[in-house]
Protein backbone atom coordinates (compact mmCIF):
# COMPACT_ATOMS: atom_id res chain seq x y z
CA UNK A 1 0.00 0.00 0.00
CA UNK A 2 1.62 3.46 -1.15
CA UNK A 3 1.17 5.90 1.42
CA UNK A 4 -0.28 9.39 -0.01
CA UNK A 5 1.40 12.88 0.85
CA UNK A 6 -1.56 12.88 3.77
CA UNK A 7 0.02 9.98 5.17
CA UNK A 8 3.70 11.63 5.24
CA UNK A 9 2.64 14.80 6.83
CA UNK A 10 1.86 12.35 9.99
CA UNK A 11 5.35 10.79 10.05
CA UNK A 12 7.86 12.06 11.95
CA UNK A 13 10.75 10.83 13.89
CA UNK A 14 8.73 10.32 17.23
CA UNK A 15 5.83 9.23 15.48
CA UNK A 16 8.43 6.28 14.46
CA UNK A 17 9.56 5.67 17.83
CA UNK A 18 6.03 4.95 18.91
CA UNK A 19 5.40 2.30 16.43
CA UNK A 20 6.82 -1.57 17.11
CA UNK A 21 9.11 -3.50 15.33
CA UNK A 22 6.24 -5.62 13.37
CA UNK A 23 5.11 -1.87 12.43
CA UNK A 24 8.36 -0.51 11.55
CA UNK A 25 8.98 -2.85 9.17
CA UNK A 26 5.42 -2.78 7.23
CA UNK A 27 6.19 1.42 6.65
CA UNK A 28 9.63 0.28 5.95
CA UNK A 29 8.60 -1.88 3.06
CA UNK A 30 6.43 0.88 2.32
CA UNK A 31 8.58 3.55 2.18
CA UNK A 32 11.17 1.27 0.01
CA UNK A 33 8.58 0.62 -2.54
CA UNK A 34 7.74 4.24 -2.87
CA UNK A 35 11.54 5.44 -3.33
CA UNK A 36 12.12 2.54 -5.42
CA UNK A 37 9.21 4.01 -7.77
CA UNK A 38 10.62 7.22 -7.41
CA UNK A 39 14.12 7.08 -8.51
CA UNK A 40 12.91 5.12 -11.01
CA UNK A 41 11.24 8.09 -12.38
CA UNK A 42 14.25 10.74 -11.46
CA UNK A 43 16.56 7.98 -13.55
CA UNK A 44 14.43 8.33 -16.75
CA UNK A 45 15.99 9.60 -19.71
CA UNK A 46 16.06 9.85 -23.10
CA UNK A 47 17.89 6.89 -23.59
CA UNK A 48 16.32 4.14 -21.73
CA UNK A 49 12.57 5.40 -21.88
CA UNK A 50 9.99 7.42 -24.03
CA UNK A 51 11.06 11.11 -22.39
CA UNK A 52 11.68 13.28 -25.06
CA UNK A 53 15.17 14.49 -25.86
CA UNK A 54 14.42 17.86 -24.85
CA UNK A 55 13.75 16.59 -21.29
CA UNK A 56 16.98 16.04 -20.79
CA UNK A 57 19.22 18.95 -18.32
CA UNK A 58 20.95 21.07 -20.12
CA UNK A 59 24.03 20.20 -18.45
CA UNK A 60 23.41 16.33 -19.46
CA UNK A 61 23.06 17.00 -23.04
CA UNK A 62 25.42 14.79 -25.38
CA UNK A 63 28.89 16.80 -25.65
CA UNK A 64 28.63 15.64 -29.59
CA UNK A 65 26.65 15.87 -32.15
CA UNK A 66 26.78 12.26 -33.22
CA UNK A 67 25.89 11.28 -29.95
CA UNK A 68 22.84 13.45 -30.27
CA UNK A 69 22.26 11.60 -32.80
CA UNK A 70 22.12 7.84 -31.27
CA UNK A 71 19.71 8.88 -28.87
CA UNK A 72 17.47 9.34 -31.73
CA UNK A 73 18.16 5.40 -33.07
CA UNK A 74 14.66 3.70 -31.85
CA UNK A 75 15.35 1.55 -28.66
CA UNK A 76 15.51 -2.12 -30.06
CA UNK A 77 16.49 -1.37 -33.69
CA UNK A 78 18.33 -3.72 -35.92
CA UNK A 79 21.23 -2.29 -36.47
CA UNK A 80 23.03 -2.42 -40.34
CA UNK A 81 25.35 -5.01 -40.65
CA UNK A 82 27.97 -5.54 -43.63
CA UNK A 83 28.62 -9.09 -44.23
CA UNK A 84 32.72 -9.74 -43.90
CA UNK A 85 34.65 -10.85 -46.92
CA UNK A 86 34.97 -14.34 -47.35
CA UNK A 87 38.62 -13.97 -49.00
CA UNK A 88 40.99 -12.28 -48.26
CA UNK A 89 42.01 -10.74 -51.49
CA UNK A 90 39.04 -9.41 -52.19
CA UNK A 91 39.85 -5.92 -53.60
CA UNK A 92 37.99 -3.31 -51.23
CA UNK A 93 35.05 -1.24 -53.43
CA UNK A 94 37.14 1.31 -55.20
CA UNK A 95 34.28 3.84 -54.90
CA UNK A 96 31.90 4.64 -51.87
CA UNK A 97 28.22 3.41 -51.87
CA UNK A 98 25.91 5.69 -54.10
CA UNK A 99 24.79 8.64 -52.54
CA UNK A 100 27.70 9.08 -49.83
CA UNK A 101 30.45 11.43 -49.98
CA UNK A 102 33.64 9.55 -50.78
CA UNK A 103 36.31 11.09 -47.82
CA UNK A 104 37.90 14.24 -48.10
CA UNK A 105 35.13 15.60 -50.18
CA UNK A 106 33.80 18.92 -49.27
CA UNK A 107 29.89 19.19 -48.96
CA UNK A 108 28.12 21.33 -51.47
CA UNK A 109 28.48 22.15 -55.16
CA UNK A 110 31.44 20.59 -56.26
CA UNK A 111 34.12 22.39 -59.13
CA UNK A 112 32.53 22.11 -62.75
CA UNK A 113 28.88 20.39 -61.94
CA UNK A 114 26.08 21.97 -63.47
CA UNK A 115 24.81 24.80 -61.84
CA UNK A 116 21.04 25.58 -61.02
CA UNK A 117 19.20 29.22 -61.49
CA UNK A 118 15.59 30.09 -61.07
CA UNK A 119 13.15 28.81 -62.86
CA UNK A 120 10.15 30.65 -61.67
CA UNK A 121 9.83 33.89 -64.77
CA UNK A 122 8.09 36.42 -62.79
CA UNK A 123 6.80 39.77 -64.93
CA UNK A 124 9.27 42.91 -64.40
CA UNK A 125 6.85 45.58 -62.51
CA UNK A 126 9.80 48.53 -63.08
CA UNK A 127 13.22 49.28 -64.49
CA UNK A 128 16.17 51.82 -62.55
CA UNK A 129 18.96 52.76 -64.38
CA UNK A 130 22.10 53.06 -62.53
CA UNK A 131 24.54 55.45 -64.50
CA UNK A 132 27.73 56.65 -63.77
CA UNK A 133 27.97 60.12 -62.82
CA UNK A 134 31.95 60.73 -62.61
CA UNK A 135 34.63 59.47 -64.83
CA UNK A 136 36.66 56.90 -62.70
CA UNK A 137 40.15 58.47 -64.91
CA UNK A 138 40.02 61.92 -64.55
CA UNK A 139 37.09 62.44 -62.30
CA UNK A 140 34.74 64.63 -64.63
CA UNK A 141 31.04 64.63 -63.88
CA UNK A 142 29.42 63.01 -66.84
CA UNK A 143 26.59 64.16 -68.83
CA UNK A 144 23.26 62.87 -67.75
CA UNK A 145 22.02 62.58 -71.35
CA UNK A 146 25.36 60.98 -72.78
CA UNK A 147 25.35 57.65 -74.82
CA UNK A 148 25.52 54.74 -72.43
CA UNK A 149 25.36 50.57 -72.71
CA UNK A 150 23.96 48.36 -70.50
CA UNK A 151 26.28 45.54 -69.78
CA UNK A 152 25.10 44.10 -66.68
CA UNK A 153 22.37 43.69 -63.98
CA UNK A 154 19.83 42.20 -61.34
CA UNK A 155 16.14 41.68 -60.66
CA UNK A 156 14.90 42.60 -57.16
CA UNK A 157 11.46 41.15 -55.48
CA UNK A 158 10.51 43.77 -52.73
CA UNK A 159 7.00 44.11 -50.90
CA UNK A 160 5.38 47.24 -52.73
CA UNK A 161 4.50 50.26 -50.90
CA UNK A 162 1.00 50.50 -51.33
CA UNK A 163 -1.07 53.81 -51.28
CA UNK A 164 -2.43 54.96 -47.66
CA UNK A 165 -5.84 53.57 -47.17
CA UNK A 166 -5.10 50.32 -48.98
CA UNK A 167 -4.43 47.18 -47.20
CA UNK A 168 -2.46 43.65 -48.05
CA UNK A 169 0.66 42.92 -49.29
CA UNK A 170 2.13 43.12 -52.64
CA UNK A 171 4.92 41.95 -54.44
CA UNK A 172 6.72 43.73 -57.08
CA UNK A 173 10.06 42.97 -59.23
CA UNK A 174 12.11 45.72 -60.05
CA UNK A 175 14.84 45.55 -62.69
CA UNK A 176 18.47 47.19 -61.76
CA UNK A 177 20.11 48.06 -65.02
CA UNK A 178 24.18 48.87 -65.01
CA UNK A 179 25.31 50.98 -68.09
CA UNK A 180 28.70 52.02 -69.13
CA UNK A 181 29.71 55.59 -70.03
CA UNK A 182 32.38 56.92 -72.28
CA UNK A 183 34.33 59.96 -71.13
CA UNK A 184 35.57 62.71 -73.78
CA UNK A 185 38.89 61.10 -72.27
CA UNK A 186 38.55 57.93 -73.89
CA UNK A 187 38.02 56.06 -70.71
CA UNK A 188 34.95 53.51 -69.89
CA UNK A 189 33.47 54.08 -66.58
CA UNK A 190 30.83 51.23 -65.89
CA UNK A 191 28.03 51.91 -62.89
CA UNK A 192 28.81 49.86 -59.48
CA UNK A 193 26.93 49.09 -56.56
CA UNK A 194 27.93 48.74 -52.99
CA UNK A 195 29.50 46.07 -51.31
CA UNK A 196 30.51 46.10 -47.71
CA UNK A 197 33.43 45.00 -46.24
CA UNK A 198 34.73 41.89 -44.95
CA UNK A 199 34.21 41.06 -41.47
CA UNK A 200 35.39 38.24 -39.34
CA UNK A 201 32.34 37.20 -37.53
CA UNK A 202 30.39 37.58 -40.75
CA UNK A 203 32.91 35.80 -43.64
CA UNK A 204 30.03 34.45 -45.32
CA UNK A 205 27.57 37.04 -45.36
CA UNK A 206 28.08 40.24 -47.83
CA UNK A 207 25.90 43.32 -47.51
CA UNK A 208 25.24 44.28 -51.09
CA UNK A 209 23.10 46.59 -53.05
CA UNK A 210 23.02 43.22 -55.63
CA UNK A 211 20.27 41.03 -54.00
CA UNK A 212 17.11 39.15 -55.44
CA UNK A 213 14.96 39.64 -52.15
CA UNK A 214 14.54 43.42 -51.87
CA UNK A 215 15.08 45.28 -47.97
CA UNK A 216 11.23 45.34 -47.45
CA UNK A 217 10.53 41.83 -48.26
CA UNK A 218 13.84 40.81 -46.11
CA UNK A 219 11.98 42.31 -43.07
CA UNK A 220 9.25 40.29 -43.75
CA UNK A 221 11.02 36.97 -43.66
CA UNK A 222 12.94 38.22 -40.55
CA UNK A 223 9.37 38.68 -39.13
CA UNK A 224 8.30 35.06 -39.67
CA UNK A 225 11.09 34.19 -38.58
CA UNK A 226 12.04 35.87 -35.21
CA UNK A 227 8.41 37.20 -34.06
CA UNK A 228 6.17 33.90 -35.88
CA UNK A 229 8.99 31.38 -35.19
CA UNK A 230 8.27 30.11 -38.32
CA UNK A 231 11.42 27.66 -39.62
CA UNK A 232 12.73 28.10 -43.35
CA UNK A 233 10.79 25.20 -45.11
CA UNK A 234 7.58 26.76 -43.61
CA UNK A 235 8.51 30.23 -44.51
CA UNK A 236 8.92 29.10 -48.23
CA UNK A 237 5.70 27.48 -47.89
CA UNK A 238 3.82 30.73 -46.76
CA UNK A 239 5.63 33.06 -49.04
CA UNK A 240 4.67 30.10 -52.21
CA UNK A 241 1.19 29.66 -50.90
CA UNK A 242 -0.06 33.51 -49.80
CA UNK A 243 1.92 35.44 -52.13
CA UNK A 244 3.31 33.30 -55.08
CA UNK A 245 7.11 33.36 -54.78
CA UNK A 246 9.07 30.44 -54.34
CA UNK A 247 12.51 31.15 -52.44
CA UNK A 248 15.12 28.53 -51.68
CA UNK A 249 15.85 27.59 -47.92
CA UNK A 250 19.94 28.82 -48.94
CA UNK A 251 18.34 32.48 -49.96
CA UNK A 252 15.99 32.77 -46.47
CA UNK A 253 19.17 32.07 -44.00
CA UNK A 254 20.98 34.39 -46.28
CA UNK A 255 18.72 36.84 -45.78
CA UNK A 256 18.21 36.64 -42.36
CA UNK A 257 21.88 36.55 -41.66
CA UNK A 258 22.32 39.94 -43.81
CA UNK A 259 19.42 41.54 -41.87
CA UNK A 260 21.40 40.70 -38.67
CA UNK A 261 24.91 42.07 -39.81
CA UNK A 262 22.82 45.21 -41.07
CA UNK A 263 21.21 45.41 -37.20
CA UNK A 264 25.06 45.02 -35.99
CA UNK A 265 25.42 48.90 -35.79
CA UNK A 266 22.21 49.07 -33.34
CA UNK A 267 24.19 47.53 -30.69
CA UNK A 268 26.20 49.96 -29.08
CA UNK A 269 23.43 52.54 -29.22
CA UNK A 270 20.38 49.95 -27.42
CA UNK A 271 23.66 49.28 -24.83
CA UNK A 272 24.26 52.89 -24.42
CA UNK A 273 20.36 53.24 -23.53
CA UNK A 274 20.55 50.31 -21.02
CA UNK A 275 23.47 51.62 -19.20
CA UNK A 276 21.40 54.87 -18.38
CA UNK A 277 18.56 53.34 -17.98
CA UNK A 278 17.14 53.96 -13.80
CA UNK A 279 15.75 50.69 -13.79
CA UNK A 280 17.01 47.37 -15.59
CA UNK A 281 15.72 44.10 -15.22
CA UNK A 282 17.89 41.19 -16.21
CA UNK A 283 17.66 36.97 -16.28
CA UNK A 284 18.83 33.99 -18.30
CA UNK A 285 17.70 30.64 -19.66
CA UNK A 286 20.05 28.09 -21.29
CA UNK A 287 20.60 28.55 -24.93
CA UNK A 288 22.58 25.50 -27.15
CA UNK A 289 24.78 26.37 -29.11
CA UNK A 290 25.76 23.42 -31.42
CA UNK A 291 27.41 20.97 -28.58
CA UNK A 292 27.89 24.09 -26.97
CA UNK A 293 25.48 24.66 -23.69
CA UNK A 294 25.32 29.05 -23.60
CA UNK A 295 23.26 30.64 -21.80
CA UNK A 296 20.46 33.77 -23.33
CA UNK A 297 20.34 37.24 -21.31
CA UNK A 298 18.39 39.55 -21.43
CA UNK A 299 18.63 43.05 -20.13
CA UNK A 300 15.63 45.53 -20.38
CA UNK A 301 14.27 48.90 -19.41
CA UNK A 302 11.05 50.23 -19.78
CA UNK A 303 11.75 51.20 -23.53
CA UNK A 304 15.02 49.42 -24.05
CA UNK A 305 15.79 45.25 -24.25
CA UNK A 306 18.95 43.91 -25.39
CA UNK A 307 19.43 40.13 -25.47
CA UNK A 308 22.80 38.60 -25.58
CA UNK A 309 24.45 35.34 -25.98
CA UNK A 310 27.25 33.62 -23.97
CA UNK A 311 28.39 31.75 -21.22
CA UNK A 312 26.53 31.81 -17.50
CA UNK A 313 29.30 34.07 -16.14
CA UNK A 314 29.18 37.78 -14.73
CA UNK A 315 31.07 38.96 -17.36
CA UNK A 316 27.87 39.12 -19.51
CA UNK A 317 25.98 41.79 -17.45
CA UNK A 318 29.17 43.25 -16.53
CA UNK A 319 30.50 44.15 -20.10
CA UNK A 320 26.94 44.94 -20.92
CA UNK A 321 25.94 47.39 -18.11
CA UNK A 322 29.78 49.23 -17.63
CA UNK A 323 31.36 50.02 -14.17
CA UNK A 324 29.48 53.06 -14.49
CA UNK A 325 25.89 51.83 -14.44
CA UNK A 326 23.92 53.36 -11.35
CA UNK A 327 20.57 52.36 -12.13
CA UNK A 328 18.59 49.87 -10.30
CA UNK A 329 19.21 46.18 -11.08
CA UNK A 330 16.43 43.75 -10.48
CA UNK A 331 17.48 40.03 -10.90
CA UNK A 332 16.58 36.65 -9.35
CA UNK A 333 18.99 35.32 -6.82
CA UNK A 334 22.17 34.01 -8.98
CA UNK A 335 24.99 34.79 -7.18
CA UNK A 336 26.52 36.90 -10.48
CA UNK A 337 23.94 40.27 -9.85
CA UNK A 338 25.22 40.19 -5.99
CA UNK A 339 28.28 41.98 -7.59
CA UNK A 340 25.63 45.46 -8.14
CA UNK A 341 25.00 47.43 -5.26
CA UNK A 342 21.50 48.72 -6.19
CA UNK A 343 20.26 45.64 -6.14
CA UNK A 344 16.50 44.42 -6.33
CA UNK A 345 15.44 40.70 -5.44
CA UNK A 346 12.61 39.17 -6.79
CA UNK A 347 9.66 38.79 -4.56
CA UNK A 348 7.91 35.96 -6.71
CA UNK A 349 10.75 33.39 -6.84
CA UNK A 350 10.90 33.90 -2.80
CA UNK A 351 7.44 32.99 -2.21
CA UNK A 352 7.70 30.14 -4.32
CA UNK A 353 10.14 29.02 -1.99
CA UNK A 354 7.99 29.87 0.95
CA UNK A 355 4.86 28.12 -0.94
CA UNK A 356 7.19 25.02 -1.35
CA UNK A 357 8.70 24.77 2.49
CA UNK A 358 4.92 25.00 3.66
CA UNK A 359 3.79 22.04 1.05
CA UNK A 360 6.63 20.04 2.61
CA UNK A 361 5.45 16.25 3.85
CA UNK A 362 7.39 17.37 7.32
CA UNK A 363 4.95 19.02 9.35
CA UNK A 364 7.01 20.97 11.14
CA UNK A 365 8.73 22.13 8.13
CA UNK A 366 5.65 23.15 6.55
CA UNK A 367 4.38 24.78 9.57
CA UNK A 368 7.46 27.19 9.53
CA UNK A 369 7.33 27.77 5.64
CA UNK A 370 3.51 28.78 6.06
CA UNK A 371 5.03 31.18 9.09
CA UNK A 372 7.66 32.29 6.09
CA UNK A 373 5.00 33.42 3.58
CA UNK A 374 2.37 34.94 5.96
CA UNK A 375 5.25 37.23 6.51
CA UNK A 376 6.30 37.85 3.04
CA UNK A 377 2.87 38.08 2.38
CA UNK A 378 2.01 40.66 4.22
CA UNK A 379 5.03 42.71 3.52
CA UNK A 380 3.99 42.51 -0.04
CA UNK A 381 0.45 43.55 0.78
CA UNK A 382 1.38 46.53 2.82
CA UNK A 383 3.45 47.51 0.00
CA UNK A 384 0.63 47.52 -2.71
CA UNK A 385 -1.14 49.61 -0.23
CA UNK A 386 1.60 51.77 0.66
CA UNK A 387 1.66 52.91 -3.50
CA UNK A 388 -1.53 53.91 -3.20
CA UNK A 389 -1.37 56.15 -0.12
CA UNK A 390 2.18 57.62 -1.74
CA UNK A 391 3.47 57.85 2.17
CA UNK A 392 6.10 59.88 3.01
CA UNK A 393 9.46 58.05 2.81
CA UNK A 394 10.42 55.59 5.17
CA UNK A 395 7.04 55.66 6.84
CA UNK A 396 6.57 51.77 5.41
CA UNK A 397 9.65 50.82 7.17
CA UNK A 398 8.95 52.23 10.59
CA UNK A 399 5.05 50.59 10.62
CA UNK A 400 6.64 47.56 9.34
CA UNK A 401 9.58 47.40 11.87
CA UNK A 402 7.67 44.53 13.77
CA UNK A 403 6.97 42.52 10.82
CA UNK A 404 10.54 42.60 9.56
CA UNK A 405 11.77 41.97 12.59
CA UNK A 406 9.71 38.55 13.32
CA UNK A 407 10.92 37.77 10.07
CA UNK A 408 14.19 38.04 10.56
CA UNK A 409 13.94 36.04 13.56
CA UNK A 410 12.74 33.46 11.74
CA UNK A 411 14.81 32.98 9.59
CA UNK A 412 17.94 33.71 12.37
CA UNK A 413 16.48 30.87 14.13
CA UNK A 414 16.30 28.09 11.25
CA UNK A 415 19.44 29.02 9.31
CA UNK A 416 21.44 25.87 10.78
CA UNK A 417 17.97 23.76 10.81
CA UNK A 418 18.63 20.30 9.55
CA UNK A 419 16.05 20.63 6.32
CA UNK A 420 18.14 21.67 4.06
CA UNK A 421 15.80 23.43 1.77
CA UNK A 422 14.77 26.00 4.96
CA UNK A 423 18.13 25.88 6.06
CA UNK A 424 19.04 27.43 2.54
CA UNK A 425 15.91 29.23 2.02
CA UNK A 426 16.86 31.00 5.93
CA UNK A 427 20.68 31.98 4.87
CA UNK A 428 19.12 33.15 1.45
CA UNK A 429 16.86 35.90 3.19
CA UNK A 430 19.36 36.88 5.81
CA UNK A 431 22.41 37.04 3.07
CA UNK A 432 20.26 39.33 0.62
CA UNK A 433 18.20 40.90 3.34
CA UNK A 434 19.10 45.02 2.17
CA UNK A 435 18.02 43.67 -1.70
CA UNK A 436 14.92 41.76 -0.86
CA UNK A 437 13.32 44.61 1.97
CA UNK A 438 14.41 47.75 -0.43
CA UNK A 439 11.02 47.88 -1.96
CA UNK A 440 9.65 48.41 2.29
CA UNK A 441 12.05 51.36 2.33
CA UNK A 442 10.66 52.54 -1.00
CA UNK A 443 7.53 50.90 -1.79
CA UNK A 444 7.58 52.17 -5.30
CA UNK A 445 10.35 49.59 -6.07
CA UNK A 446 9.51 46.90 -8.49
CA UNK A 447 8.76 43.65 -6.57
CA UNK A 448 9.26 40.98 -8.96
CA UNK A 449 11.44 40.43 -12.60
CA UNK A 450 8.20 39.28 -14.09
CA UNK A 451 9.30 42.10 -17.25
CA UNK A 452 12.59 39.92 -17.69
CA UNK A 453 10.91 36.41 -17.27
CA UNK A 454 8.12 37.79 -20.03
CA UNK A 455 10.90 39.08 -22.08
CA UNK A 456 12.67 35.73 -22.16
CA UNK A 457 9.33 33.62 -22.59
CA UNK A 458 9.09 33.72 -26.44
CA UNK A 459 13.08 33.22 -26.92
CA UNK A 460 12.28 29.59 -24.77
CA UNK A 461 9.56 28.99 -26.98
CA UNK A 462 12.02 29.81 -29.87
CA UNK A 463 14.24 27.37 -28.42
CA UNK A 464 12.13 24.58 -27.92
CA UNK A 465 10.91 24.95 -31.72
CA UNK A 466 14.33 24.93 -33.30
CA UNK A 467 16.83 23.53 -30.96
CA UNK A 468 19.13 26.60 -30.15
CA UNK A 469 21.37 27.67 -33.08
CA UNK A 470 24.36 25.81 -34.59
CA UNK A 471 27.15 28.27 -34.67
CA UNK A 472 28.64 31.65 -33.49
CA UNK A 473 27.11 33.86 -36.43
CA UNK A 474 23.47 32.03 -35.74
CA UNK A 475 23.28 33.21 -32.13
CA UNK A 476 24.73 36.45 -32.64
CA UNK A 477 21.87 36.99 -35.62
CA UNK A 478 19.24 35.79 -33.33
CA UNK A 479 20.77 37.97 -30.09
CA UNK A 480 20.72 41.30 -32.82
CA UNK A 481 17.41 40.84 -34.21
CA UNK A 482 15.33 39.89 -31.05
CA UNK A 483 17.11 42.78 -29.50
CA UNK A 484 15.74 45.50 -32.13
CA UNK A 485 12.55 43.66 -32.92
CA UNK A 486 11.44 43.46 -29.13
CA UNK A 487 12.40 47.29 -28.54
CA UNK A 488 10.50 48.28 -31.39
CA UNK A 489 7.74 46.56 -30.00
CA UNK A 490 8.20 48.19 -26.66
CA UNK A 491 7.96 51.55 -28.09
CA UNK A 492 4.54 50.98 -30.33
CA UNK A 493 6.92 51.18 -33.32
CA UNK A 494 6.67 48.35 -36.43
CA UNK A 495 9.38 46.26 -36.09
CA UNK A 496 8.76 45.39 -39.68
CA UNK A 497 9.16 48.52 -41.66
CA UNK A 498 11.95 50.22 -38.96
CA UNK A 499 14.28 46.41 -40.16
CA UNK A 500 13.89 47.27 -43.59
CA UNK A 501 14.87 50.69 -43.18
CA UNK A 502 17.92 49.84 -41.71
CA UNK A 503 18.45 46.97 -44.26
CA UNK A 504 18.39 49.64 -47.06
CA UNK A 505 20.74 51.71 -45.79
CA UNK A 506 23.27 48.85 -44.78
CA UNK A 507 23.19 47.59 -48.64
CA UNK A 508 24.12 51.64 -49.76
CA UNK A 509 26.44 52.19 -47.38
CA UNK A 510 24.33 55.03 -45.70
CA UNK A 511 24.11 55.88 -41.80
CA UNK A 512 21.86 53.47 -39.85
CA UNK A 513 18.49 55.13 -39.10
CA UNK A 514 18.14 56.26 -35.25
CA UNK A 515 16.04 53.78 -33.33
CA UNK A 516 12.38 54.75 -33.32
CA UNK A 517 11.96 57.22 -30.31
CA UNK A 518 10.59 56.04 -27.22
CA UNK A 519 7.27 56.65 -25.77
CA UNK A 520 6.82 59.46 -22.82
CA UNK A 521 5.23 57.87 -19.79
CA UNK A 522 1.65 58.05 -19.21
Amino acid sequence: MKLSDHDLRQLDEARLDQLSEADLRAVSRSLLADLKEARDRLNRTPSNSSVPPSSRPVWAKPATIEAAEEEEVEVGAAEPTTPAADTADEAPPSAPPAGQPSPGRKPGKQPGAPGHGRTQKLVIDQAIDHRPDRCALCARILDADAPAVAFTGWDEIDVAELPDGNAGLKLQVIRHRLYEITCPCGHHTRASVYRGEDHGLWDQVEICEWRLVGARLAALIVYLKQTMRLSYRLIREFLWDLLGLHLSLGTLDQTVRESARAAEALEAPLMAEIRQAALVYADETPWPESALVLYLWVLMSTQTVVYLIGPRSREIPANALGEDFAGWLMSDGYSVYRAWRRRLRCWAHLLRKAQGLSDSTDAGVAAIGQALLDSLSGLMDAIYAARAANPEPGSLMASQADALERLKTQCETHRDSSHPALRAFSRELLYDWEAIMRPVEDPLLPLTNNAAESALRPAVIQRRLMGGTRCESGSRSFALLASVMATCRRRGASAWRYLATVIAAARKGLAIPALPPAMAPA
